[in-house]
This record gives C-alpha cells, structure tokens and sequence, in this order.
C-alpha cells in the first residue's frame, strides 16, 4: 500500500497551482497586447501607401500620378452625375464614374481607389499606384 505524500510536500503543491495559473494568465495577457500592437502598425502602414484626397460637392480636386493628372469630383450638379454613381475620375480624356460604397476598392486607370468615407457633401478618397 502506498504512503499518502507528507503534509509538506502536499502544502508546497497547492501553493505552486495559483503561481502557475497567474504566469500563464500574464503570458496569454502579453501575447495579446503585443498581437494588437503588430496589427495596429501593419493597418497605419497600408494606409500610409495611400494619399488622402478629399473631394467637396461640387467641386474638382487634382492630383498627379504616375506622370498624368487625375480629377476627382463629386456630385459635380455642373456637369449631370449620375446620382448611383456621383465619384467621377477623369483622366487622359477618360472618364470613370464610381459608386460611394464606403470601403469599396476600385482598380481604374493605373491606380487602385478606396472610398474612405461618404457624406453628403464630401467623400474622402484612398489613392495609390498599381
């Protein structure tokens, strides 16, 4: 028949349970915070690929890329926009029309646009080079 262990050892196992259970917890605690952290910094650098341009109601905003000028205009009322469609870029006597689907991504005439953000009288652009 075996011996139960002495009430020492007993005592020192019970102690090292919740020991073992916080450094677990604070190991799982940091391997999050610095998952979050690594995400945080990767989604800042594809936004830093971009250029912001933000275009106003009625008006046009320029920018040049890749050698050409490309205008973004929205709701231009000047020239008729198609209300499913009021994103215009134009370029190289192109002319595209987009629909304000926030998030959307749009690969048009060597450079890829993402709608940002859609209000009433503006729309924020995402810009790059393909």
């Amino acid at each position: 028949m075996t011996q139960p262990p002495p009430p020492s050892e007993v005592k020192k196992s019970n102690r090292l349970i919740p020991v073992a259970i916080a450094m677990l917890l604070i190991g799982v605690a940091i391997g999050i915070a610095v998952g979050w952290s690594i995400g945080q910094s990767g989604s800042q650098a594809v936004q830093s690929e971009y250029t912001h341009v933000t275009v106003l109601k009625d008006d046009t905003t320029d920018l040049k890329l890749l050698g050409y000028w490309y205008y973004f205009s929205y709701k231009d009322t000047l020239t008729g926009y198609d209300p499913q469609k009021p994103i215009e870029i134009e370029v190289r006597g192109l002319h595209y029309t987009l629909p304000p689907t926030q998030g959307s991504r749009y690969n048009i005439a060597g450079i890829e646009v993402v709608v940002s953000e859609v209000h009433d009288d503006y729309v924020i652009l995402l810009v790059k080079t393909l």
